[in-house]
């Protein structure tokens, strides 16, 4: 299977070259600058209506503000504004309706941050990068936040800010054009393709608390290639440092107030995680003639993390355990509190790489028949380790520091996409798309060091003492290694048709229409639509709307991958061990599990147009989302003993001691509906061009069906309803003068609620405004400063008022979508040649 892997890869390299090296062939018709002829994706998009967009849509001349779907336009400046250094944070204070967390002791989840798009989970939401698919992260999201856990999206942390031109956010589902997870919408990030000039930036900054010190270098430069092509580079380094909001845990202090040694200070710490990462994007095209161009891009990211799990207290663990160390009564025994008086903190670290190449032709023919063929690569890997850590069932033979393993997404995709004008007497000719597409998608799973997941002799042995049976936990304590039996290459490919007819149909009403099939090696097949029509009354006033079917596959990690992992237990603060198999594993069978199949949607969204004044804009646009048979991790069910027996014997590293149980499944039907409402008003101010805008966004997600394996989950099903909150909004002032810039936000986040397994460990968090400022002075031509803040105002969310929580050191509710890092400063200074 590797061999194959491999043999694929060299094939999409080979089918790469083969397009640039098609001079015969002849490029496409889009929307040029006249100087250049090549499409400008760094220009100003401030006035983003009369932009040209590629997303949602197969025509090639239609503007956001035309579009029959709701499509928001980001400029590049609007995302290099910003004091975060992760693209993620970055998205969560430009979309109102995308959410997304800081995790702090949630695995993967913690450096592969999962998004949510009007409420959905990441890989709902299909990303495009210059139009083409990317592809999927290797992490599968095993956290116990509801509405992400068990799903699998990309890695838009890969992505640097600096390499964007534009972003065009799609809110309206797309399954029909572009495949699978294209139901809450599609990010397509459209990389920058400047040939000349560049800039540079270095931002510093760190939190009120005088911590979390973030360090940001990052540069792009365009280069001519040849007189008729381009290469634009973007790179970036970033480095980030720990930040610490929880406070010492009670249960620690009393061991330090006793005179314990070693006791970890805080016990445990909750905060931001320690990161670094360099990133770099290319970006390049050539005209080979008057109708065809060659087009090249692609990535590698690096990006290295530690964080802290769970406290072991000496006391309560498995590290108060006396173990006889012979067979004889009254022989020597040993205790980990040997080696660790004070328990300890285990220390979990992932380094991420991130790797993509696209490549491909495309052109017009004499007949006005445009085509684009074009073959990508993509890759995703994630290797873990963890330190300051035993494998309990090795005595005190176990090394503390463990490689847990490797996990690995890679995906090969070739498509082939044309367009044809059709004239019918109308107006202007209607457009007609078709194009064909072969994926296939990979998932490895690599084992770790023999130590991390190896039974050890003080797994199970009789105490000739008192006659009763000790057990040690198996496996790397924190996460257990990726045993040989979970390891392996899993696979799986399909193929896909689509069509799709849009247009004028008259000087006032537009619309197209969208069909598309797809085959499934492994589930079998699909077939979507989607209608959408948009009619304008007067310049003033228009209305648009779609109706559109949508699926998910599930991906091979979903149905392959398997995780230990320990959480805390709302009622009680005490630490749940919780393993994740996959639907084929005996024991997840025995309580219900089934083989997946693909999620289903339907969407329905209307919406209105006014634009009153050439400068204001408003828009309001309601959507409906029904997803069936919504793929996710089952309810933790609690085990019996002779079902953990039955998992040690198979072979799943610390099966023996699992509490807990869960697995990927079909598990509920949801319809989640909303709105969405942007206000944007440009006017001239003194030397320069001000922007008021004002974003809101209302979703509300209901779970309408629940299968029996989390039917019993009280937690699960409530917080998928009510952990993001219904409302979120922002309002934002931006001011740019001839040297003076200024921007004002103020962003609000609704009120949200952490459920636990009884009404007593429920608490709701209350809303919270954030507000940030930058202030910013041109020097020269050369030059610029800027000095800024987030939560300038030093805003926390709601304190624990949960004992259990407060138990683990806990200060703010950890998973508030606002952050509890408190305020931001930063300064930056950019270079401009």
């Amino acid at each position: 299977m590797k061999a194959q892997n491999q043999q694929l890869i060299r094939t999409s390299y080979l089918a790469l070259a083969m397009g640039l090296a098609g001079l015969s062939l002849a490029t496409p018709a889009m929307a040029q600058d006249e100087a250049t002829g090549r499409q400008s994706t760094s220009a100003d998009t401030t006035n983003g209506g009369g932009i040209i967009i590629v997303t949602g849509t197969r025509r090639n001349d239609l503007t956001a503000a035309d579009s029959p779907t709701p499509i928001d336009i980001i400029s590049s400046e609007q995302l290099l504004s910003q004091s975060s250094s992760d693209v993620n944070d970055i998205l969560r204070t430009q979309v109102p309706s995308l959410n997304i967390q800081r995790l702090v002791s949630n695995d993967g989840a913690v450096f592969t941050r999962p998004f949510s798009l009007r409420g959905l989970p990441p890989d709902q939401t299909l990303v495009l990068v210059n139009g083409k698919r990317r592809h999927r992260g290797a992490t599968v999201q095993f956290t116990n936040v509801p509405y992400i856990r068990g799903s699998q999206g990309p890695d838009l942390s890969a992505i640097p800010s600096i390499a964007i031109g534009q972003l065009e956010v799609l809110r309206d589902g797309a399954s029909a054009l572009y495949g699978s997870d294209a139901i809450a919408g599609v990010l397509n990030f459209r990389l920058r393709d400047d040939r000349e000039g560049g800039n540079l930036t270095a931002r510093y900054g760190q939190y009120y608390a005088g911590d979390g010190e973030d360090m940001l270098v990052q540069g792009n430069i365009g280069l001519p290639f040849t007189a008729d092509g381009f290469i634009n580079i973007s790179g970036e380094y970033v480095n980030t440092n720990t930040t610490s909001r929880g406070l010492q845990r009670p249960d620690a202090q009393a061991l330090i107030d006793a005179g314990v040694s070693g006791v970890p200070v805080p016990a445990q710490r909750w905060g931001n995680p320690e990161t670094e990462a360099a990133r770099l994007f290319v970006n390049a095209g050539l005209d080979l003639n008057d109708s065809m161009e060659a087009y090249v891009f692609g990535n590698y990211s690096w990006s290295s993390g530690v964080t802290g799990f769970f406290y072991r207290n000496p006391n309560t663990s498995f590290l108060n355990t006396s173990v006889p160390l012979t067979t004889m009564p009254g022989g020597p025994r040993f205790s980990f509190r040997d080696i660790f008086p004070g328990g300890y903190t285990p220390n979990f670290g992932a380094t991420i790489r991130d790797l993509s190449l696209v490549g491909g032709t495309r052109g017009e023919l004499s007949s006005g028949l445009t085509y684009d063929l074009s073959a990508s690569y993509g890759q995703n890997s994630a290797r873990y380790n963890i330190t300051n850590t035993v494998n309990p069932s090795l005595g005190s033979n176990s090394p503390t520091e463990f490689n847990i393993g490797k996990l690995e997404q890679s995906e090969l995709n070739f498509n082939a996409d044309m367009t044809y004008p059709i004239d019918i007497g109308l107006a202007e000719p209607l457009n007609l798309a078709g194009g064909l597409e072969y994926r296939r998608e990979t998932y490895e799973i690599t084992a770790g060091d023999v130590a991390s997941y190896q039974v050890g002799p003080f797994a199970l042995l009789t105490d000739p003492d008192t006659g009763l049976n000790v057990g040690l936990p198996v496996g790397s304590n924190g996460f257990p290694g990726f045993s040989p039996s979970q390891a392996g290459v899993f696979s799986r490919n399909n193929w896909a048709a689509y069509t799709a007819l849009e247009g004028d149909l008259t000087p006032w009403l537009s619309g197209g229409v969208a069909l598309r099939y797809e085959d499934f090696s492994d589930f079998g097949s699909t077939f979507n639509w989607k209608v959408n029509a948009r009619a304008e009354f007067s310049d003033a006033i228009a209305i648009r709307g779609s109706v559109n079917t949508g699926f998910r596959a599930p991906t091979p990690g979903q149905a392959n991958a398997s995780n230990v992992s320990t959480n805390i237990d709302s009622a009680t603060g005490a630490p749940l061990t919780s393993g994740i198999v996959g639907p084929n594993n005996p024991v997840a069978q025995f309580l219900g599990a089934a083989p997946l199949k693909p999620e289903d949607s339907f969407n329905i969204a209307a919406g209105i147009v006014l634009t009153p004044l050439s400068q204001l804009t408003f828009t309001l646009d309601y959507f409906n989302i029904k997803v069936d048979d919504r793929i996710a991790l089952s309810g933790n069910f609690a085990l019996s003993q002779a079902q953990r027996d039955q998992l040690a014997a198979l072979g799943i590293p610390g099966g023996g001691s699992f509490q807990q149980l869960a697995f990927f499944t079909n598990a509920f039907d949801s319809r989640t509906q909303g709105v969405d409402a942007v206000l944007t008003y440009r006017f001239d101010l003194a030397d320069g061009k001000a922007t008021l805008s004002t974003n809101a966004n209302y979703t509300k997600t209901k779970v309408t069906r629940a299968s029996p394996v989390i039917a019993a989950d009280r937690e699960r099903l409530l917080e998928l309803e009510d952990f993001v909150p219904e409302w979120k909004g922002n309002v934002a002032f931006n001011y740019q003068g001839d040297r003076l810039g200024f921007l004002a936000r103020a962003t609000y986040y609704g009120k949200w609620t952490d459920y636990g397994s009884t009404p007593a460990s429920d608490q709701t968090g209350g809303a919270e405004i954030l507000t940030d400022v930058e202030v910013s002075y041109r020097l020269n031509d050369i030059v610029r400063l800027a000095v800024g803040g987030e939560n300038i105002f030093d805003n926390f969310p709601d304190r624990e008022a949960r004992q259990s929580q407060i138990n683990n050191g806990i200060q703010y509710m950890r998973f508030a979508p606002s952050g509890f890092n408190g305020g931001f400063w930063y300064v930056r200074a950019t270079t401009t040649f």
